[in-house]
């Protein structure tokens, strides 16, 4: 058994986000599917872990962290690894982190889920899309000049805002229009311990058949 525990599913960006932070450190953890479409999310059994009825929840020893970013900054503070070193760079890190959460939580991935479970392309597509065309354009420009997101190497800034990124084609984006942006999933890729999903977090009946 190992000291931590992920609850999560493989259709979750904040529960791959702690997925990715887990394997890149090379922490073993063991990992509990919260099935999120037979409902599982809101069984008592994991409603003690998380009352909120949400995944991601990682467990270490007596303490249970139930947001994707206070698992990062955790992750961190244990392993020494992917943490910013002094203010400055916590700074900048925390940019991209409020990032992952307003332009990629409010925009691109709302339009993912209108896409895939909601009404489609139309006003409530529409109203996310303003917020993921910025978010976008202020992404690409950055990684113009700038191989990471934040201190010159891959911190948790890179690691909170890859999983949503990889949401821009469910969304309706062409990526090859982002050229900096593909080539920045491309080296996050190369990363030692990197892995998908279903790679870090297996799921016998995902995708759907």
């Amino acid at each position: 058994m190992a000291d931590y525990t992920l609850y999560a599913h493989p259709r979750s960006g904040n529960s791959y986000r702690v997925a990715l932070m887990l394997a890149l450190t090379g922490t073993q953890y063991d990992f509990e599917l919260v099935d999120l479409m037979d409902g599982s999310n809101l069984a008592p059994d994991f409603l003690k872990v998380n009352p909120l009825g949400k995944v991601p929840a990682l467990r270490h020893g007596d303490l249970v962290l139930r947001q994707s970013h206070d698992c990062l900054r955790y992750l961190t503070e244990q392993t020494g690894q992917f943490g910013p070193k002094g203010w400055d760079e916590e700074a900048r890190v925390g940019d991209w982190i409020g990032f992952a959460i307003d332009f990629f939580g409010y925009g691109v991935a709302r339009m993912r889920f209108e896409m895939n479970f909601g009404a489609g392309p139309g006003p409530v597509y529409d109203f996310f899309k303003k917020v993921g065309d910025r978010g976008l354009g202020v992404m690409e420009t950055h990684l113009a000049d700038h191989e990471w997101l934040a201190c010159g190497r891959p911190t948790i800034g890179d690691i909170a805002c890859f999983p949503v990124s990889t949401f821009m084609s469910d969304a309706g984006y062409d990526v090859t229009k982002y050229p900096n942006i593909a080539a920045w999933q491309d080296r996050f890729r190369a990363l030692p311990g990197f892995g998908s999903q279903l790679d870090l977090m297996p799921h016998d009946n995902w995708p759907p058949k």
